[in-house]
């Protein structure tokens, strides 16, 4: 059991967040490591309507059923919070909240990413590699009266379940963030209801008039938005056979710093052109990788993309060519094999393997750093991953991975260069 003390330390823990971050807890299903199933739309509007929930809770805004009020433009010191109150303060004329969430839901995305940063940064939640996130379990601190563990992210969850599973009467956040998450249509994904729950969620959302405010604002902006307009573009530069030919990185094949440089020069999305092909779109570039990082699960996917190379190699999918929850599954369960820690207590193993790689080296023989690397790295890796030794098939293995990419995946040679009789060799082997 846990002791008062311990509980009220989470539960100050968790009333230290803002209602974006709240909101962000409640959503994350840390079964698939992201949001539970919010169409992009629903999550914008419910991310700032979690915005300007917190703001009034701090007196910075005032809201009723027809407007909301600037009542203190004095900064909150709060990143994802200030845009937002800037855009309020700088407005003129009376709108509901149902205006500003509409005008403000394309900034959701920086509320988003400020709100996940400082989460992890208060060890509330882990990051892991691909844009996934789970409750960190450096924060439990013991175990709630249920018996069981629980972490802050847990613990907002349980409040949430608090108030909709019992008759106690539900402070002004609490009142918010269950409109929020309602809002959000997910309370189906998170618990079992039934009619009577139901209602009890309809009358909680209505409870407050600030919560009753925005969280109908939410709703409507979601069922019928009066502000979304198709998003202006532009026509995707495409780059001059000239930058190709006189592009240095690319000549001496350093293709990150390629397109690094091509994506200061055209921006962040450009096109190539391919000979006989459609040309080729490529995504490049400082914010565009973190962009992809963060949002790429929910806009992009591996699965045609890898479709020839899982054929080529005779599977039907593959760690790269899964998405969503089954690829964090894939990622989670590989995790002990290839942690540091792992390596760690196998040093001396790495150690001994490195040694007797070295020691067939002659001194004072030259040997270009590729070729050098691939059977040094395989050397060591492949009796600690594999337990058995591959040296004899490294060389074919690469090889015919290069083919299978440059088929595959790039798409400059066609299908049948797999099928010639060193690539069949090479696939067999």
């Amino acid at each position: 059991m846990a002791t008062q003390a311990t509980l009220v330390e989470r539960g100050q823990a968790a009333s230290s967040l803002s209602l974006p971050e709240e909101l962000l807890l409640a959503l994350l299903d840390e079964e698939r490591g992201y949001f539970r199933q919010v169409p992009g739309w629903n999550l914008n509007c419910a991310m700032v309507g979690a915005a300007l929930g917190e703001l009034s809770l701090l007196g910075r805004i005032d809201t009723d059923l027809t407007s909301l009020t600037l009542l203190d433009a004095t900064p909150t010191g709060r990143p994802l919070l200030d845009p937002i109150l800037r855009e309020v303060a700088a407005g003129s004329g009376t709108h509901d909240a149902r205006y500003w969430i509409e005008r403000l839901a394309p900034q959701s995305d920086s509320v988003i990413s400020e709100a996940l940063d400082e989460l992890v940064r208060r060890q509330f939640l882990d990051a892991h590699d691909g844009g996934f996130y789970t409750f960190a379990r450096r924060q439990r601190r013991g175990k709630i009266a249920s018996g069981e563990d629980q972490v802050v992210g847990e613990y907002v969850n349980a409040q949430l379940a608090k108030v909709i599973f019992t008759d106690e009467i539900p402070g002004p956040r609490e009142v918010i963030l269950t409109g929020l998450v309602n809002a959000c249509r997910v309370f189906h994904l998170m618990y079992q209801l039934d009619e009577e729950v139901e209602e009890r969620i309809r009358f909680v959302s209505q409870m407050d008039l600030i919560g009753q405010a925005i969280a109908a604002a939410v709703s409507q902006s979601i069922l019928a938005p009066a502000l979304r307009r198709p998003s202006l573009t532009k026509p995707i530069p495409t780059v001059s056979l000239r930058d190709l030919v006189f592009n240095q990185e690319l000549r001496e094949g350093r293709l990150p710093a390629a397109f690094a440089n091509l994506a200061a020069k055209h921006g962040p999305v450009f096109e190539i052109p391919v000979p006989f092909r459609p040309n080729i779109i490529v995504l490049a570039g400082l914010k565009t990788n973190e962009w992809a990082h963060r949002m790429g699960r929910v806009y992009l996917r591996s699965k045609e993309y890898f479709e020839g190379v899982d054929k080529a190699y005779g599977v039907s999918r593959s760690m790269h060519s899964i998405d969503g929850a089954d690829h964090f599954r894939f990622r989670k369960s590989m995790n002990t094999a290839y942690s540091r820690k792992t390596l760690t207590r196998r040093l001396d193993e790495v150690y001994d393997l490195a040694r007797a790689h070295m020691a067939r080296w002659e001194v004072g023989t030259t040997m270009p750093v590729q070729t050098m690397l691939r059977p040094f790295i395989n050397a060591q890796t492949s009796p600690l991953l594999a337990n058995i030794d591959t040296q004899d098939e490294i060389v074919d293995a690469l090889e015919y991975k290069v083919r299978v990419l440059n088929v595959g995946i790039i798409k400059m040679l066609p299908k049948f260069m797999l099928k010639t009789p060193s690539m069949r060799r090479r696939a067999g082997s």
